[in-house]
């Protein structure tokens, strides 16, 4: 099969692999789409010695069928449409048995961290982390499920976002876009930040009310002039330093923020303005695979098209390529489609 490989620092090519077969317990999944994850980026732009030992495939956001069936699988069949949750869990701890399989104490390498992911033709799978995609969703839905949209709802959901809030989203790349979509769809007024031009146009276009660029002044002096108050809540996917030491100018007294995005090793908030404003700031990781059903009908209900986020779309004989698009920060999601 083909599978893609990094090599090196912004260095990735396309080879041949043999292809996959199932053990005891897993399942292979023939790929129809594959989109890439903003943490895709970290090992491609910055690799380390782990990340090009062996012949590890990247990619965690898979959506396809299933080609194979393993010994001892339950409950799958041949020809099943499936989404498989990228993170790989123990399934006996507290957290997996009370459905928050996302926060496993016992975790090991996920799909493409670790574990052979989902740029390639096929992809080797362990039957639980399996989830059904339903037959009104297409390939690349289930790919943009696979990681993003649930990443992105998930801190919502927690927020409880409605139509009583001004809602900051902070970094408008793709979690930051679906998480416009999401939250317009719940009812509330989305400002998103962003210095991409082209991304703050994309982020008017699935329901934000105004946008700001923070290369044009201070984004809390934006915001008051259009809500003097401040935001209710907020929302932060960027993972920049920048981003975060504006939380606290942001919000109003009493805001609540959530943290989605890892771009920094280091979290800076003025410890002043998290106490004397009492905001409330939680951490965020991906999503529980037991919410997805909630979230496909959220997205039903509301008429969200999840594929509308991918704005480039490429063969994998194209991977190279597709990481550049990604890498240019200026774009909505890139997806691999196979045909």
């Amino acid at each position: 099969m083909k599978a893609l490989r990094i090599v090196g620092e912004r260095q990735i090519i396309v080879r041949e692999k043999p292809d996959p077969r199932p053990g005891p317990g897993e399942v292979v999944v023939q790929m129809k789409a594959s989109a890439i994850c903003g943490s895709d980026l970290h090992p491609y732009r910055h690799p380390r010695p782990a990340d090009l030992e062996g012949d590890l495939i990247p990619g965690h956001e898979p959506c396809g069928i299933i080609a194979e069936v393993g010994p001892d699988v339950r409950g799958w069949s041949v020809g099943d449409r499936v989404v498989v949750y990228f993170r790989r869990t123990c399934g006996r701890c507290f957290y997996c048995r009370t459905g928050h399989r996302n926060v496993c104490v016992n975790r090991r390498a996920s799909y493409g961290v670790g574990a052979d992911g989902s740029d390639a033709e096929y992809m080797l799978v362990e039957a639980p982390s399996l989830m059904r995609l339903p037959d009104d969703f297409s390939f690349v839905d289930g790919a943009v499920m696979a990681c993003q949209a649930g990443t992105a709802y998930y801190p919502l959901s927690r927020l409880e976002a409605s139509g009583r809030d001004i809602l900051v989203v902070s970094g408008l790349g793709p979690v930051g876009l679906l998480a416009t979509m999401f939250g317009t769809a719940m009812g509330a007024r989305v400002v998103g930040i962003d210095p991409s031009a082209e991304r703050r146009e994309l982020a008017r276009t699935f329901g934000a009310i105004a946008t700001l660029d923070p290369a044009a002044g201070s984004p809390a002096e934006q915001l008051r002039a259009l809500y003097p108050d401040g935001a209710d809540k907020l929302i932060e996917t960027s993972g920049a330093n920048a981003a975060h030491a504006v939380i606290g100018e942001l919000l109003k007294p009493l805001g609540r923020a959530a943290i989605v995005g890892l771009g920094s090793s280091e979290f800076r908030m003025p410890l002043m303005q998290l106490v004397h404003h009492q905001i409330t700031l939680f951490g965020t990781s991906i999503y529980p695979d037991t919410q997805i059903d909630e979230i496909w009908d959220f997205a039903r209900r509301h008429a969200i098209s999840l594929s509308s986020v991918i704005t480039h779309y490429f063969p994998l004989d194209q991977g190279p390529d597709a990481f550049r698009t990604a890498d240019t920060a200026t774009t909505g999601k890139v997806c691999f489609r196979f045909d």
